[in-house]
């Protein structure tokens, strides 16, 4: 009877923090994509430049692909390894609402400036630059931010409470989802780095 108690609070607990994320997602998506809009003339400037330079080298083939994949892996992997530490910590869940906040308002002010910047054509060059890779990256990242935060709320209630925890049981279960967070965000970063470039030089001849 106690497993079971134990188990609808898991579950209830687990619940209130996804929905939580979810709402956190639309909301730092919202406000990334509004951004754009209040930039001021100089920096709405800026943002087109970048873009245009993107696909001008995407387009030429100047694009270091290699690079763009190191890049990719280093900021991407840096961040989840972090966000797994601080899961482990007490004191890390406010950083990770933040940290996770900052990825999606990141993600919805590239969307918006594409958007912004090409109008019809920055819907579907937006689309191929979120989706599989972006999009997929995002769903794994919050469901680590999600044990991340369950594992915090463990360690409190462990402590406050001063009950037992089986400690490795529940390490190898966060280890687990670390490794397969770790694999998705790299084959997505192979994707972004080497496909999607294609797909949107595709779409810019094809737009021609």
């Amino acid at each position: 009877m106690k497993i079971m108690d134990k188990l609808k609070i898991r579950i209830k607990l687990d619940k209130k923090i996804f929905l939580f994320l979810l709402i956190l997602t639309i909301i730092g998506i919202t406000a990334g994509a509004v951004f754009v809009s209040i930039l001021n003339s100089s920096d709405q400037t800026l943002v087109v430049d970048h873009l245009n330079n993107f696909l001008s080298s995407i387009e030429n083939n100047k694009l270091d692909c290699f690079l763009a994949l190191k890049n990719n892996l280093f900021s991407n992997i840096s961040y989840i390894l972090i966000i797994w530490l601080l899961g482990i910590s007490v004191i890390g869940l406010p950083i990770i609402i933040f940290m996770f906040f900052s990825k999606t308002f990141i993600l919805g002010f590239s969307i918006g400036a594409i958007i912004s910047s090409f109008k019809a054509k920055g819907i579907l060059f937006s689309i191929i630059y979120t989706f599989p890779g972006q999009v997929l990256s995002l769903l794994f990242i919050l469901f680590l931010v999600m044990y991340a935060m369950s594992f915090s709320f463990k360690m409190i209630y462990v402590i406050f409470k001063k009950k037992t925890l089986d400690f490795k049981l529940i390490m190898n279960k966060y280890f687990k989802i670390l490794i397969i967070v770790l694999i998705i965000v790299v084959l997505m970063g192979v994707y972004d780095a080497y496909l999607m470039p294609k797909l949107v030089k595709a779409i810019i001849n094809f737009i021609k």
